[in-house]
């Protein structure tokens, strides 16, 4: 397992990209360096270490043994272990881990050879939200409601906001369409005692060339798949080609789904995105029924991309609550839990209120 850390080439201290400034920063000396600069110095020179070999055999192992009894080997239940190159410290993670910070001595690791060959990402959209407005972000919503759980926008609780690169399958497809339908228009109206009705009936054809841009899903196994989708859109504009050093400084999932497990569930969206584009052009009539829809997939392309996420997670009456805010829009995803007790309590005060009042109303009228 290869393992590097970005240092900075004035005082040897830490890089980390700062979302803000779209620049890496250190720390210690305040330096500040273009993410082109970065990757040309690290190209140069990499500081990597192995990992301990025998977690990679006893994967893989387990790989073989699931497969011989004819299950399916959930690669991510899998702990490996990485030698952080600042420390020395070794640091188990699981295997769809691609970079996280040594619990030692806090510096960003990035676990390189996760993210190399098939899955070496093609593009990914830099964090543009910090973690202090993504923090501002997320006590603002707090505060609007009254029935948290204690503790749960304390500093402690906060401090597990994390900056995540999640994996994501995008694809773009060009496709010939032909949509048949059968269009009604009908108009009523009366005369006298009597209401009429007209109804004309079309055979409307519309066909040509359709292109689709950007249809996602996520390329992680995961339960929190609502999580992962409702973080969306990303302005995939502002996406740059991969490079290891992005992920200084957060956290990165390897994706784990294959384009052959996603793509019958893109070519379903593109499919209902494709007839919908023809029949919103079938404007005037009050009701439009589909007789046909044929097409033909001319050109299509898959990218494998990773998506910023400021992600934090709440244990709750034993449920594992997620809660995420996409790191580049802000755009926050996630239900917070309510204080039941709490809520009973006030409800039974407004009650008490409520009843007191009746009575002193009532004696008024004595």
């Amino acid at each position: 397992m290869a393992t590097m850390n970005y240092k900075c080439p004035n005082c040897d201290g830490p890089l980390k990209f700062d979302p803000d400034k779209q620049k890496f920063t250190c720390e210690f000396c305040l330096g500040e360096f273009e993410p082109s600069a970065v990757q040309q110095m690290n190209e140069q020179k990499e500081q990597r270490e192995t990992y301990d070999e025998r977690d990679v055999k006893r994967a893989e192992e387990k790989k073989e043994e699931a497969k011989a009894k004819g299950e399916e080997a959930a690669e991510e239940e899998y702990p490996v272990s990485y030698t952080c190159p600042s420390c020395g410290a070794e640091i188990v993670t699981t295997s769809t881990t691609a970079a996280t910070t040594c619990f030692y001595c806090y510096n960003p690791v990035v676990l390189g050879s996760r993210l190399s060959g098939e899955f070496n990402p093609d593009r990914v959209v830099p964090f543009e939200l910090s973690k202090e407005k993504a923090t501002e972000r997320f006590l603002a919503m707090c505060g609007k409601r009254w029935f948290l759980p204690k503790g749960f926008t304390s500093k402690q609780q906060v401090k597990k906001l994390n900056g995540v690169y999640f994996p994501y399958w995008y694809a773009d497809e060009e496709k010939t369409a032909k949509l048949t339908a059968t269009g009604k228009k009908i108009r009523k109206w009366r005369s006298g005692n009597k209401e009429y009705t007209e109804t004309k009936i079309y055979h409307v054809v519309r066909g040509g060339d359709v292109i689709i841009n950007n249809v996602f899903e996520r390329a992680l196994k995961s339960e929190s798949r609502d999580m992962l989708q409702s973080v969306h859109p990303y302005d995939l504009t502002k996406a740059k080609p991969f490079a290891m050093s992005y992920l200084s400084g957060f956290q990165a999932e390897k994706r784990d789904l294959d384009k052959k497990d996603v793509e019958p569930i893109i070519e379903q969206k593109m499919h209902e995105y494709a007839e919908q584009v023809l029949k919103n052009t079938m404007e005037g009539y009050d009701v439009l029924e589909t007789e046909s829809f044929n097409e033909k997939t001319d050109l299509s392309a898959y990218t494998y991309n990773l998506m910023p996420v400021w992600m934090m997670t709440y244990k709750f009456n034993d449920d594992l609550i997620p809660y995420a805010i996409n790191g580049q829009t802000g755009k926050a995803y996630g239900q917070l839990p309510v204080n039941v007790a709490k809520l009973a309590g006030v409800s039974a005060a407004i009650a008490v209120i409520v009843f007191v009042i009746g009575v002193l109303g009532g004696m008024l009228f004595l």
